[in-house]
Order: C-alpha cells, then structure tokens, then sequence
C-alpha cells in the first residue's frame, strides 16, 4: 500500500513538472529503481505511462495551441519521427553508457534557455539557423525515444529559438510533441520490451493529474521567470548529475 502511495505521489510530482518543463522521465526514473524495477524495464514502463500525463497536458494546453497548430503538428511529425528511430536504439541496447551524456545535453539546454535572443542575421544564415533547429528537433526527438531524461528541458531550449511567441505557447507545443512522440513509442516498447504493468495504474493516475495542473499553472507565471528558472535549474542539474556520472 506504502509503494502505492508513493508512486502515486511522485508520478503527480512528476506530471505537474511535465506540463512546466518535461520532467517525467528524470523524477520518475530514480523512483522506480527505488522500488525494484529493472533499469531498461523502468524506463519502457515510464514512457507508456507518459501517455497518460500527456493526454491531461494536452487537454489543458488546447487554450494556448489554438491557432498554432499547424506548427505544432510539424513539430510532434518530426520529433515524433525521431522518436520512433530512438526507440528502435533502445530496443536493441542498453542506456548505461549513453545516461552519461545526459549531464552534456542538460548543460548545453540550460546554456541555450539563458542565452539572449541575437541580433537579425543575413537571409542565408536565417535559413541555416533555421535548418539546424528543426534537425535538432529530430535529434531531441531520437533522445526522447531511447532515454528522455531531461528531454522536455532540450525541447523547450530548441523552440525557445523557433516559435516566435512566449513560452506558454511552445511549452504547450512541446507537450504535444512529447504526447504524440510517447504513444508511438509506447506502442513500440509494449510489443518488444518487457513493462512493469503492476506500476502503471499508479503512474497513470499521478501523471495525468499532474500533467493537466502543470500548464495551469504555466499560464500565472511570466513567461521570463519560467524562462530563467529553467535555465538555472537545468545547470544546477546538469553539474549534479555529472558528479554522480564521473565522480
């Protein structure tokens, strides 16, 4: 009943941090380790719990997605995309070495989250920078799909540089794609890996409760604050993280 309870507790922990930032994979990893799940096992059953804080993300982000949806379709097609590949990767490997690259890709997040937007560049260099962020699209996408720690902290850095509007509308646009990136993916993992079903009910009811109260509270917050915070964080992360990695 304890175990319940706390995964209960800590999936809505989970779910709220989700609908911030994309938290879900990096909070609810440890604890079901904690709790006696094998580490490729906790993280397929983690992703096709996802589904569930998805649904309630992007039920409660419909107010934010309205009229850039033909962007945010682009972005989930492709992310999406890339998700698929990285769950192919992870089907057939291990994430012990690649959870050390984790620390690397938090860092550059956070670095990019801070970083200034810059001056107008020439019409070529536009295209180039363009090209580049939605590469990077397929990129966190295939991150996402294998691992997906901190990968909504990598989402949010990539469209805080393409989505030309403040952050409840491409962190509304990330719970998208990370909605629709998780089902494929999902899908994929209940057919090749094996799930602990006996977590899933209460990961499932913590997630989607918590992931539709996320964007809520996104919507009270200015868009700067969130944006700082979130760098911040992502740094702090990153350093800690890279001392239990290499230390």
């Amino acid at each position: 009943m304890f175990s319940i309870i706390y995964l209960v507790l800590m999936s809505l922990l989970a779910g709220i941090l989700t609908g911030i930032v994309g938290m879900a994979a990096l909070t609810l990893y440890p604890v079901l380790l904690s709790v006696g799940v094998a580490p490729i096992t906790a993280n397929a059953t983690i992703t096709v719990a996802q589904v569930g804080a998805g649904m309630g993300t992007v039920l409660s982000s419909l107010k934010e997605l309205h009229g850039h949806w033909k962007q945010a379709i682009q972005i989930a097609l492709l992310n999406t995309a890339g998700g698929a590949l990285g769950a192919i990767i992870l089907i057939h490997s291990t994430n012990a070495g690649f959870q050390k690259l984790v620390p690397v890709f938090i860092l550059f997040a956070g670095i990019l989250i801070l970083a200034p937007k810059g001056k107008s560049k020439p019409h070529l260099d536009k295209h180039l920078l363009s090209a580049l962020s939605w590469l990077a699209i397929f990129l966190v996408g295939i991150y996402t799909g294998y691992f997906g720690a901190a990968s909504g902290l990598l989402m949010i850095a990539v469209l805080s540089k393409i989505v030309k509007q403040n952050y409840v509308v491409y962190n509304s646009m990330r719970n998208f794609a990370s909605f629709t990136n998780n089902v494929v993916s999902a899908i994929m993992f209940v057919i090749m890996l094996p799930i602990d079903w006996a977590v899933i009910i209460p990961l499932l009811i913590g997630l989607f409760t918590g992931g539709y109260i996320g964007p809520i509270i996104v919507r009270y917050i200015p868009s700067t604050v969130i944006k700082t915070a979130v760098g911040i964080f992502a740094i702090v992360l990153s350093l800690v993280l890279g001392y239990q990695a290499y230390l």
